[in-house]
């Protein structure tokens, strides 16, 4: 069973952000290549969301999110409270016009391709919400 108190803080920090990302680092430094695509999605789609690096509590955050949304891995994007998916789900979406009807912004015509980070930060505490 999942820790209640960190159960109760994500399913907080969900309803509180209209646009959540849980990802592997921060959108301005991304520690995997799913949370850079899934950020460079939403950059994209110039939406402001907020973002928690789930680095440094992984295994107790897989638990939670199994039990909030039977979803335990990450990159995981909520919108309005509802799990929309990970990576590959982003990507879909993005590519049929989808996420952009789900997040009430228009679709954007061109891709951008944004360099990838040269230097991962180090890990910073558990929950904590950049906002981008």
């Amino acid at each position: 069973m999942a820790d209640q108190e960190l159960t109760e803080r994500l399913e907080q920090l969900i309803s509180e952000n209209e646009v959540l990302l849980l990802m592997k680092g921060t959108p301005t430094e991304p520690r995997c290549g799913f949370s850079l695509r899934t950020v460079q999605i939403l950059d994209r789609m110039g939406i402001e969301y907020g973002a928690i690096d789930v680095l440094p509590a992984l295994q107790p955050l897989r638990e939670v999110t199994s039990e909030i949304s039977d979803w335990e891995t990450f990159p995981q994007l909520y919108v309005k409270g509802e799990l929309v998916g990970g990576c590959d789900i982003v990507e879909e979406m993005f590519a049929s016009g989808e996420l952009a009807e789900t997040l009430g912004v228009e679709q954007p015509e061109t891709p951008d391709t944004p360099e990838s980070p040269a230097d991962l930060p180090a890990q910073s505490p558990p929950l904590d919400i950049e906002r981008n």
